[in-house]
């Protein structure tokens, strides 16, 4: 799935994920890292808030992991990576409506949001005047996401993302195939599509959650969520 969502440049806007585990932050890194080796390229990976970005394991610190010891120099007042060819890879956060203004001079080809169903609509549409290049520039432009069902955005994340079809059917077809809407692409991916998971251990962890939340994280369901009570489709 990984592999899948990294081939999609042609595709302006793609989101990848569904259950837990399905390796989705590692893929918006990878992409994010993809023309890392071309001059002028920049890239911005969002959270929600500050602390979400620098937890142990999120993104931020996950790139220190892959990048320590490359020609690549970190500048940690400016969160952001500068590799040798002059391209840049940066980490930043939108906890209020407002933080969206913080990047109103700023341009990027690649804007990828971590955890998506945790922001605001007018936040994500926003950031897509920040996406822009040069009429010759070898780079795609591209936004991306991954997410799991549930939070504040899961409505319009759903709406957006995943067509009506695509939740008629099992879990077993939802998983089976990536899904288009209008030019909009998703890759659905679960523990079952990682390799490198310890599937047992964290299916043991998730057994401990709330029976909706469960649903949401383990199987991907977003076909409802614990503020609602209709599926739309009834």
């Amino acid at each position: 799935r990984q592999a899948e969502f990294l081939l999609y440049d042609h595709i302006p806007e793609v989101l990848i994920g569904g259950a837990t585990g399905g390796g989705k932050s590692d893929a918006l890194l990878m992409a994010a890292l993809l023309y890392a080796d071309v001059p002028g390229y920049a890239a911005l990976i969002l959270r929600r808030t500050y602390a979400d970005l620098a937890l142990p394991g999120a993104l931020m610190d996950r790139a220190q992991t892959w990048l320590h010891g490359t020609g690549a120099r970190w500048n940690g007042l400016e969160k952001k990576w500068t590799f040798p060819s002059g391209a840049t890879l940066s980490f930043g956060y939108l906890e209020t409506e407002t933080d969206k203004f913080r990047y109103k001079s700023s341009e990027f080809q690649y804007i990828a949001f971590d955890e998506l169903t945790t922001f605001l609509e007018t936040q994500y549409t926003y950031l897509f005047s920040r996406l822009r290049r040069l009429q010759a520039a070898p780079v795609p432009v591209r936004m991306r996401a991954g997410t799991n069902p549930g939070d504040v955005g899961h409505e319009w994340v759903k709406k957006r993302f995943i067509p009506d079809e695509a939740l008629k059917g099992s879990v077993d077809d939802f998983f089976s195939r990536s899904w288009r809407k209008s030019s909009r692409i998703f890759v659905p991916a679960r523990m079952e599509d990682n390799p490198a998971l310890d599937r047992v251990a964290y299916d043991e962890a998730l057994a401990n959650l709330d029976p909706v939340t469960r649903k949401q994280y383990r199987h991907g369901d977003c076909k409802g969520h614990a503020d609602g009570r209709f599926h739309h489709l009834w």
